[in-house]
């Protein structure tokens, strides 16, 4: 059960890697926009590092997990060897000698019954693992990397909706005092902005309404939300381009996420029953790494689709009464359009959201209770 449900995970991983061998292009654009192009807007550069420090963590937790799969089975493999090598021992010249066995019992085309071929074929085996199980948690940590980045993106351009206003009024403010020295810190692209209490930021109004005629103002305040309306479409495209070039990679993870969860609990209620504590540790672990694996994308993916839709929220937060009626009627168009949700689909089939992750375990569960049965 356990060498099944790493082959069903590695095998399908092929169709991951096929997706970005063809469409590497367009991953590398969607890269660069998250990375390069967004840096030409409004950032939040405290937040960008939380993001950075949230993937490490997310990151580090599936590798984590997953070292420990590849190190107890290579443990529980030389425990097994040490354990035949005894029997043989005892064994005398006329007894048939019982396999030996690797710790994942795999095909290999050639006999490996001797200790010269047995322990190549075991460092042949443990490197393999270590290369395709790498191969794995690169991918899937990348792919949640480039969600999560979009998500905080969104959460960026809220931000810059709600604080528009009050940045446009504090860098008139600046332009008109002319005391760049003693207000470098409220820069309109710096986000130690929101730090201005309402007194502060009333009496900078008026002093701008008092210098600046309406038209002025109008004119600042377009270019500020000209901005925010261009950042917007910008990570919609990105959105909308990672969800179809990685489309196909979400539904291979639906399904080797499915097929994987449902044979290692098995394996886990096998192990547990029969008490073997190091191949039980090592099944759990991979039931852990495959539960993260599935979580990553999903919750990542939900987390999208709530930030996406909280923009037409930031609208309403963004002081629009006091706009003029010629930009509010283009908030308008930004609210409808952030009411229309964006997701990252399976090829058409789910949504990768936290309703997505409850099916696949529940799924899981359904056909394992069926296979434990056939087991028994």
């Amino acid at each position: 059960m356990f060498s099944l449900s790493f082959v069903i995970t590695h095998d399908l991983t092929l169709i991951k890697l096929c997706i970005f061998y063809f469409k590497n292009d367009q991953i590398q654009d969607i890269v660069r926009t998250l990375e390069i192009d967004l840096y030409n807007f409004y950032q939040n550069n405290r937040k960008n590092r939380a993001t950075v420090r949230i993937t490490r963590i997310m990151s580090a937790s599936f590798v984590f997990f997953g070292w420990i799969t590849i190190g107890n089975t290579n443990v529980y493999g030389t425990i097994m060897d040490f354990r035949w090598k005894a029997e043989v021992a005892k064994l005398n010249a006329s007894s048939i000698k019982p396999p030996r066995t690797l710790p994942q019992p795999i095909f290999i085309p050639w006999e490996y019954q001797t200790d010269q071929s047995y322990i190549s074929t075991f460092v042949l085996e443990t490197v393999g693992l270590l290369w395709t199980g790498h191969i794995v948690m690169a991918i899937d940590t990348f792919i949640g990397s480039v969600i999560l980045h979009m998500s905080s993106q969104f959460t960026i351009l809220r931000e810059a909706i709600v604080t528009a206003y009050d940045r446009t009024i504090t860098k008139m403010y600046i332009n008109a005092k002319h005391q760049y020295d003693s207000l470098e810190a409220v820069s309109s692209n710096d986000e130690e902005n929101s730090s201005i209490d309402q007194s502060t930021q009333d009496g900078m109004e008026a002093l701008v309404l008092a210098r600046f005629s309406k038209k002025e103002v109008e004119l600042a305040l377009q270019e500020t939300l000209k901005n925010c309306f261009q950042q917007h479409q910008v990570l919609i495209r990105c959105v909308e381009k990672f969800a179809e070039t990685y489309s196909y990679g979400f539904m291979t993870q639906l399904l080797s996420s499915m097929a994987a969860i449902c044979v290692v609990m098995v394996q886990v209620s096998q192990d547990a029953s029969s008490f073997k504590s190091i191949r039980l540790v090592t099944s759990l672990a991979f039931f852990i790494a495959m539960i993260i694996q599935l979580a990553i994308q999903c919750f990542t993916g939900n987390e999208l689709t709530l930030e996406a839709a909280r923009i037409a929220d930031a609208v309403m937060q963004c002081k629009w009464e006091r706009m003029p009626p010629s930009l509010r009627r283009m908030l308008i168009m930004v609210m409808m359009r952030a009411q229309r949700p964006l997701r990252l689909s399976a090829a058409g089939f789910a949504y990768m959201n936290n309703d997505c992750f409850l099916a696949i375990m529940k799924a899981a569960y359904s056909y394992y209770a069926v296979l434990s049965q056939k087991t028994k």
